[in-house]
């Protein structure tokens, strides 16, 4: 596949490409440009023009173009198209690819809604002091227009619905925008943005370049003519980036890495704490950021919850000859939820290579001393559902050793303040959650645990597309959401003096 800049597919001009391997097989599936100096400058040319172009779009001519668009994404063919390319080049389950299809319109149509009422407004006149009512007769107004171009960096484990939480609430706002996509799995996010173009999205409004991230992301990020950034990435990609735009005071929401706590109380429903913690880590292959990272457990319950969670990973099925065509042709109709209750099917990491970190996280974390109670084993890019147990809190794994990948760290305390302690003691601050049956004791926890999110008796994978979502601490900065289009508009006082006296 090509890039798409300026309404067109093209090559890279120097004629670099990339490889896009399943990770499963190793198959080569395509080929796709790696973005030069050149293409960039030329994304970045047509970037300018696209968003005076866009921007004079009607917000209700963007939702009849958005309309189009969710129209076309219901297309059978397309679907299976699409959602094929995204399992394949993802190593990803097929509820994983259901779910971030089915999700993409609802996030674009949430964000031109929130559009629709980000609304300016008149202040009150005459109110200032020092003036003597002088001001009585002007008209003080705040608008909000958009910031310019903004490039949207997108991570490789949910391509398509990250895609959408970046791409929608900027062109909902009317900036242009050039999307990064991860290297290892662009592919069906190309075809999306083609959709997107079908549907009447201008060719030099949106744009995709690929290429290798540690070269295309400072050259575009060091460019003046980018006006915002909005990243999905780890954290050392998110403060080199942090750092450029701060030379020029630009903004950019960074939504970066995460080792969210799971405290389990000792007056936990176990069951319940057990059913989450062991779908919601080994769900994707434990490729999730907000999926819970740290097992805090109450010396109390540990021996039920490590018996508990022992029984589920015993149960996944190593997804090493599935055949995802097939699959796919049989649940292409189903709503991604369907699969809930189901026996898990363990998929691949999104490479060979994320998946030999995994293992020398486990080999360095069992060094220090943890029991490998299950798994353990990498057979390519799979690697095993793993519980490490005997975890003490001043091992890496329970301070800021993110493992992206399907391993329970579980880790006793004895007190709820031993908990918060655990809990904090990481540089991150992404989510996580408490288990306990006293709601006035989990309101106490929440409010003590420095991260974006809290939930009791949930994980933090809860994400409602209206919440404000991001991190504190070295987890990131700005938020997604719904709630607003902050981080991709600017606020602007207009006055017309004497207008109306």
């Amino acid at each position: 596949m090509k890039m798409l800049i300026d309404g067109r597919q093209v090559d890279a001009a120097d004629g670099r490409t990339m490889d896009v391997v399943n990770p499963v097989n190793g198959q080569v599936l395509d080929q796709v440009p790696a973005a030069g100096k050149a293409d960039i400058d030329q994304a970045l040319a047509a970037s300018k023009e696209g968003f005076c172009q866009w921007k004079a779009v009607s917000l209700m001519e963007r939702e009849a173009i958005f309309q189009r668009f969710y129209r076309l994404l219901e297309d059978t063919d397309t679907k299976r198209d699409i959602i094929s390319t995204l399992i394949k080049e993802s190593g990803s389950s097929i509820r994983n690819g259901l779910f971030q299809y089915q999700g993409m319109p609802e996030i674009f149509k949430g964000y031109l809604e929130t559009a629709k009422r980000y609304h300016g407004s008149v202040l009150v006149p005459g109110t200032e002091a020092g003036h003597d009512g002088r001001t009585m007769g002007d008209l003080q107004m705040v608008v909000y227009e958009p910031v310019g171009t903004v490039f949207a960096v997108v991570p490789f484990n949910a391509p398509l619905m990250l895609f959408a939480y970046k791409a929608a609430p900027a062109l909902a706002a009317g900036n242009s925008v050039i999307v990064k996509p991860p290297s290892d799995n662009p592919l069906a996010l190309l075809k999306v943005v083609k959709l997107l173009w079908q549907a009447g999205v201008p060719g030099n409004a949106l744009q995709v370049i690929t290429g290798r991230g540690s070269e295309v992301g400072d050259w575009v990020t060091s460019d003046p003519r980018v006006n915002a950034v909005s990243l999905t990435g780890s954290t050392q990609v998110g403060l080199n980036v942090a750092q450029i735009m701060a030379k020029r005071l630009a903004p950019c929401a960074l939504e970066l890495g995460g080792n969210d706590p799971f405290i389990v109380m000792e007056d936990a429903d176990v069951d319940a704490a057990v059913k989450d913690a062991a779908f919601w880590r080994m769900n994707s292959a434990g490729q999730v950021c907000i999926s819970p990272k740290r097992f805090i457990v109450h010396r109390s319950v540990l021996e039920p919850f490590t018996k508990g969670v022992l029984e589920f990973v015993k149960n996944i099925e190593m997804g090493y000859e599935v055949d995802v065509d097939a699959e796919l042709e049989k649940y292409l109709t189903s709503d991604f939820s369907k699969f809930s209750g189901q026996r898990m099917v363990m998929n691949s990491l999104i490479s060979q290579r994320a998946a030999e970190e995994v293992e020398a996280q486990v080999e360095k974390t069992a060094a220090q001393g943890a029991e490998i109670l299950i798994g353990g084993k990498r057979k390519g890019s799979f690697y095993e559902p793993t519980i490490l147990t005997h975890v003490t809190k001043d091992m890496d794994v329970m301070k800021d050793m993110e493992i992206f990948g399907p391993v329970m760290p579980i880790c006793a305390f004895d007190t709820a303040e031993e908990a918060v302690e655990i809990a904090n003691q990481s540089c991150y601050g992404l989510s996580g959650c408490v288990f306990t049956k006293d709601w006035k004791k989990g309101m106490e926890i929440s409010r003590q645990i420095q991260s974006g999110t809290v939930v009791v008796n949930g994980t933090g994978t809860y994400r409602n597309m209206m919440q404000p979502f991001g991190g504190m601490k070295l987890s990131g900065q700005g938020k997604e959401g719904f709630y607003t289009l902050g981080e991709v508009v600017e606020a602007k006082n207009i006055v017309l003096k004497g207008f109306v006296g």
